[in-house]
């Protein structure tokens, strides 16, 4: 049986997977939308990693457009940027796993609700059930993505 102090850690932890649930498109987007600004500070730049015999590797930077774009290269927020698009992509990677776990059912109520933003009203309407049944569905969703994803916004709180 859980104490307070657990159910009480439970709901925060429901409370933060709902969030990055409800936040999905917008990380997706961001993913997107970073990539365009890491693609423009370091344009047809081909990096590579280079081991010679006798030596501790060397990183390459190759590019037709060298000159311009060591010029514009602005390391530390194309680094950032790279880091940001990476940690999204854990978080939206680490949901898509999770959602494909998940029964037909309970993955339909994942998109109506979180995605879509759909009233539990309006859920039980799509899945021609009833609302109470909306809230079972609910509950049983949420106990298997708490654990799929309990450690979810461990990985974002150490990003921000």
């Amino acid at each position: 049986m859980l104490t307070v102090e657990k159910k009480s850690d439970r709901k925060k932890v429901i409370r933060v997977i709902e969030r990055h649930l409800r936040n999905y498109k917008t990380y997706k987007v961001a993913i997107k939308n970073l990539q365009k600004r890491l693609d423009y500070i370091m344009p047809n730049i081909t990096a590579s990693y280079e081991l010679r015999e006798g030596s501790t590797g060397t990183f390459n930077i190759r590019s037709s457009t060298e000159d311009a774009a060591l010029d514009r290269l602005e390391s530390a927020r194309a680094l950032f940027l790279h880091e940001q698009i990476k940690q999204y992509r854990l978080i939206t990677e680490s949901i898509d796993e999770a959602i494909e776990a998940l029964g037909e059912q309970e993955k339909n109520f994942v998109v109506l609700r979180y995605f879509e933003g759909k009233s539990m009203e309006g859920i039980a309407m799509e899945l021609h059930c009833s609302v109470q049944n909306v809230f079972k569905i609910r509950t049983n969703t949420l106990e298997r993505l708490l654990i799929s994803l309990s450690d979810i916004d461990r990985v974002f709180v150490e990003f921000l």
